[in-house]
């Protein structure tokens, strides 16, 4: 256990990469979660590092770009800003691989390994002198998850960001604060591709097709309550309204600066930990009908073709594994979190499940595809795996294992052992 939470905190707060703002909020609970996050992320960058740069000696940049965003997935759990913000943009430049340039991707990784190692060095001295008793972490863990995140704790969270106005969130009803939620958890996957598409109409010099993504981009800053960058945005909009007027030098700088603002922003929304979903005290309506949002990826090539429902919140491995199942026949569905996938069970069944172990609640889902009584086989997809995991997995019901970054081999053959 932790004898002393505010020498805990002090002593966090040394690990210079992590927000230290983040940490002197937490609660004893929060710090006993936080620290556990840390422990994973120590113990699995080893390996990950070792993978990355196998990866990225052979050129496979599907493989480098998997294994950083895996890396990006532990680092947005311990708060470490500064290296999510640089490994998040290098993931949002690189998002086209066919247009990836080694060696300005070597020279990214030839920086930021040695900063890893170097916090992840300091993390593990840390670790070892907090002596945190593991059961108890777990114990504190547990109970620290029946807890509901209040929207006062929310509330305080966003407020932190000062890109957002404070006036209109400190204003809203808990009801608006839950539908609010909602907008900055979508805004990361939103902003990758207006950013794609903004920097595309630059590149090729279309001006319409540049004021129509400023134009969504407003839209989205106006949405999200980022009311400078919005006011910025249209100030330009109307500046260069007419193709004879712009001038291309200040856009440039402005639409890199807009982007640039933008991606901070994300990160630190990320960085946040918000929920997917608030909960709100009030009085119960009447149990309107879920609405599960799932992406059908591929279209089997008959009515009673194979269906796999793919549970995974990084599009990068998606579309690997979509890429590798493409010619198989399958029908292939996908959705970002247990919950969506736990309301498409109630009206749809599935073959095979292909779960992402990394998703919130990731173990709870199986657990209720079980509940259910879906028999269909589950393979995790996991970037770590021992033999008491796989042991504690498989008495849980998890069938096999893909480990991460996805070979297309590899799936091929872990599916077709199952749809067979």
């Amino acid at each position: 256990m932790i004898e002393d939470i505010s020498l805990a905190k002090e002593k966090l707060k040394n690990l210079t990469e992590v927000d230290s703002k983040a940490i002197n909020s937490m609660t004893e609970k929060q710090l006993l979660s936080f620290i556990e996050s840390l422990n994973v992320a120590v113990s699995a960058f080893p390996m990950q590092k070792k993978e990355l740069m196998v990866a990225l000696k052979q050129r496979n940049y599907e493989d480098v770009f998997q294994w950083l965003g895996t890396i990006v997935g532990g680092l947005s759990q311990i708060h470490a800003k500064n290296l999510l913000r640089e490994c998040n943009k290098q993931l949002d430049q690189n998002s086209d691989l066919s247009k990836v340039r080694h060696e300005k991707v070597k020279a990214f990784f030839d920086y930021i390994v040695p900063s890893l190692e170097l916090f992840f060095a300091d993390a593990h001295e840390l670790l070892a002198e907090l002596k945190v008793d593991e059961v108890a972490l777990q114990a504190k863990k547990i109970q620290s998850q029946k807890r509901t995140i209040t929207p006062a704790i929310v509330r305080e969270k966003v407020l932190s960001l000062n890109e957002l106005n404070s006036k209109i969130i400190e204003e809203m009803s808990d009801d608006a604060l839950s539908e609010y939620v909602k907008v900055l958890d979508l805004f990361h996957i939103d902003f990758r591709s207006q950013k794609n598409g903004l920097l595309g109409a630059m590149k090729s010099n279309h001006h319409v097709f540049v004021m129509q993504w400023l134009t969504t981009i407003e839209e989205t800053l106006t949405k999200l309550h980022a009311t400078d960058l919005a006011a910025s945005c249209r100030e330009q909009i109307a500046a260069n309204k007419s193709p004879g007027n712009v001038h291309q030098e200040r856009l440039n700088v402005y639409v890199n600066y807009l982007l640039s603002s933008m991606s901070m922003l994300s990160s630190d929304i990320i960085a946040l930990g918000l929920p997917k979903k608030l909960t709100v005290t009030k009085a119960k309506p009447k149990k309107a009908a879920q609405k599960v949002e799932f992406e059908l990826l591929l279209s089997g090539d008959s009515e009673v073709s194979k269906k796999i429902l793919v549970v995974n919140k990084m599009k990068i491995f998606v579309n690997s594994l979509k890429n590798a199942l493409g010619d198989c026949g399958y029908t292939l569905v996908s959705t970002n979190s247990a919950e969506s996938a736990a309301g498409y069970l109630q009206t749809e069944k599935a073959d095979l499940f292909i779960v992402d172990e990394d998703i919130k609640d990731s173990h709870l889902l199986v657990k209720i595809i079980r509940a259910s009584g879906h028999s269909a086989p589950i393979i995790f997809t996991t970037s770590n795996i021992t033999k008491d995991k796989m042991v504690k997995f498989m008495e849980e019901g998890v069938a096999d294992f893909i480990m991460k970054p996805i070979s297309p081999t590899d799936v091929q053959k872990k599916v077709s052992l199952y749809l067979a």
